[in-house]
C-alpha cells in the first residue's frame, strides 16, 4: 500500500536536506546581524555620523602659547617655533632714539618679514604669514626692547560695517567679507601710509594703498582666498578705517 506522505526517502538525503536548512538559516540571521549593526539599530540608538556618510566637523584648534621676547640693543633672539599660519608680532622699543628695526627669520636664516623699521620711540604691531618651525627675530636697537608674537586661531570675525582709528602700525581684524570690502581711509599726517588686506594663513590678498603723506581715499579690496581677513596699516600718522560691503 502507498505511503500517504509520498514517497520513502532514505535516512541520509533527509539528514542532508536537514543540515541545507540550518545552513541558509544560519547565513540569513548572519546577515541580518550585519544590517542592524550597520545601521545602528538593535540597541534603540540612533546611527552615528560616520555610519550615515555625514562628516563629522572638527573642533578648532586651540591657539599656540604666546612667545615673549626681550632685550637691549643689537641682537639675535634664541630660535622659538611658530606653528604655520598668520602670526601678530606686538614690538615696543620705547626709548629708543635713533633706528629701531626688526626683522623675523625663518629656520633657513631667510627673511620673512621686516616688523618694524622706524626711527625713534616706538609701539605697534604686524601680522606675518610663517611656516612651521624654529625663527629668530635679527633686531637692531638703542635701547631695551619687547616683542610679544601670538597666533590667533578661535578669534570671532566682525561682521561689516566696522570703523577703526589708531596710530602708526597696527593690525585691524578679523573680519568676515565675501571676497571683495569696501575701505576708506584717512592719514593725518607723515611718510608712510600702507594697508595690505591678509587672509586668515597671513598671505597678502590686496595691496588697498600705499601712499605718502596726509591721505583721503576710498578703495574696493579684491581678495582671492576666503576669509576671515586681516589688514596690516603701516603709518607714522594718526589714521582712521572705515570698512564695508561694497
Amino acid at each position: 500500500m502507498a505511503d500517504r506522505h509520498g514517497p520513502w526517502e532514505p535516512a541520509s538525503a533527509v539528514g542532508a536536506r536537514a543540515w541545507v536548512v540550518l545552513a541558509r538559516a544560519v547565513v540569513a540571521l548572519v546577515v541580518l546581524v550585519g544590517v542592524v549593526v550597520a545601521t545602528g539599530g538593535g540597541g534603540g540608538h540612533a546611527p552615528s555620523a560616520l555610519a550615515a556618510g555625514r562628516s563629522v566637523a572638527q573642533p578648532t584648534p586651540s591657539p599656540p602659547p604666546p612667545v615673549e621676547l626681550s632685550g637691549t640693543g643689537d641682537q639675535v633672539t634664541k630660535p622659538f617655533a611658530l606653528t604655520g599660519g598668520l602670526a601678530v608680532l606686538r614690538v615696543e622699543c620705547p626709548s629708543c632714539k635713533g633706528n629701531f628695526i626688526v626683522e623675523l627669520l625663518d629656520d633657513n636664516q631667510q627673511v620673512k618679514d621686516v616688523v618694524a623699521n622706524r626711527v625713534g620711540a616706538y609701539s605697534g604691531s604686524r601680522a606675518a604669514g610663517v611656516q612651521a618651525g624654529d625663527h629668530v627675530l635679527l633686531v637692531g636697537a638703542d635701547a631695551p626692547w619687547r616683542v610679544e608674537i601670538t597666533q590667533p586661531r578661535d578669534q570671532q570675525a566682525a561682521e561689516l560695517p566696522q570703523s577703526s582709528t589708531g596710530s602708526g602700525d597696527r593690525v585691524v581684524g578679523p573680519f568676515a567679507a565675501d571676497k571683495t570690502v569696501a575701505v576708506r581711509a584717512t592719514h593725518s599726517k607723515g611718510n608712510d601710509f600702507v594697508l595690505t588686506v591678509l587672509d586668515a594663513k597671513g598671505r597678502a590678498q590686496d595691496l588697498v594703498f600705499n601712499e605718502t603723506g596726509a591721505f583721503d581715499g576710498a578703495a574696493v579690496a579684491q581678495m582671492t582666498s576666503a576669509g576671515p581677513y586681516y589688514i596690516n596699516v603701516t603709518a607714522d600718522g594718526d589714521w582712521t578705517l572705515e570698512l564695508s560691503e561694497p
